[in-house]
């Protein structure tokens, strides 16, 4: 080895930091939820008043959309085919609040209230479900 070298001081870097802890204090809950996330919001009974009231316009000559609806069913129930009736009739109410879920227009509130309102008012309930609570039949 040679004779001792010049050493450089240690270069300057800062010194070594250790941030002070943080607590986190959640703002207070506040019922501040909007409008439109309230359960009575969805009621909105001039829409439905006046949804009821365009399935029930005679508009078609004197008939409705909920009298070509129950029409269909009753033409299917009197040619003997009860069970068909029945199945149109619940793929026409699940279809209608299907798309009525999904869409929330005034149009396809109008269009389930047609389907419920013909099926409501042509289909034999009150046999149907006297049938399905004691297999009598009337």
């Amino acid at each position: 080895m040679s004779a001792p070298g010049y050493i450089p001081p240690p270069p300057n870097y800062p010194p070594a930091y250790t941030p002070a802890p943080l607590y986190y204090q959640p703002d207070p809950v506040t019922d501040t939820a909007p409008l439109k996330n309230r359960w009575y919001t969805g009621i909105r009974p001039v829409r439905n008043l006046t949804a009821v009231g365009a399935a029930l316009a005679p508009v078609y000559e004197g008939y409705s959309l909920a009298t070509g609806t129950g029409t269909l069913l009753t033409d299917m129930v009197n040619t003997g085919h009860p069970s068909g009736a029945w199945t149109i009739d619940i793929a026409a109410l699940a279809t209608t609040a299907y798309i009525n879920h999904t869409r929330d227009s005034w149009i396809t509130r109008v269009l389930l209230f047609a389907a419920v309102l013909g099926s409501v008012l042509t289909l034999p309930w009150l046999n149907a479900v006297l049938r399905l609570m004691t297999g009598a039949t009337t």
